[in-house]
């Protein structure tokens, strides 16, 4: 028995290590919130382009190429920078989607540092669904948001 034991460490050890992180988004999996945040979390959490570009239209793909890095993306673009985030859906006040059969509106929360300081600030991201997927169309910053920097 102890030998059993043994011999299942290693293994249990090896198979919690290469389990994939998922985002810490609170959103069912498949849901345009979902989408938006594995958007965010590609290009913040994991620096990924490409990823990025996946979860996106082509013309808004197009646009993120056309910056060349995640970090460009993330500073010019988005204007936000993280050295470390947690992205949540909006869960205050309004509707926390909006949405009509292929289009959905949601707003999100990033809570971060940058630079040892505590970053907060919200973007609301157009998604559109093509061919049953949700797909990120633009990202615009909360016009009512102040970030605190």
């Amino acid at each position: 028995m102890a030998y059993l034991k043994l011999l299942l460490l290693p293994l249990l050890l090896l198979l919690v290590s290469c389990t994939e992180d998922n985002p810490q988004v609170n959103a069912q999996i498949g849901t345009p919130e979902f989408i938006a945040g594995e958007f965010f979390h590609a290009i913040y959490n994991e620096k990924d382009l490409n990823r990025a570009k996946s979860l996106s239209t082509n013309e808004y793909a197009k646009i993120l190429e056309s910056y060349g890095s995640v970090k460009q993306v993330s500073r010019t673009l988005l204007n936000m920078s993280f050295d470390t985030v947690v992205i949540n859906v909006n869960n205050s006040g309004r509707n926390l989607r909006q949405q009509y059969d292929n289009d959905a509106t949601i707003q999100l929360v990033f809570d971060g540092e940058f630079d040892n300081k505590r970053v907060q600030d919200t973007r609301t991201v157009e998604m559109v669904r093509h061919r049953g997927s949700w797909l990120v169309k633009t990202v615009q910053a909360d016009k009512f948001s102040t970030a605190i920097r």
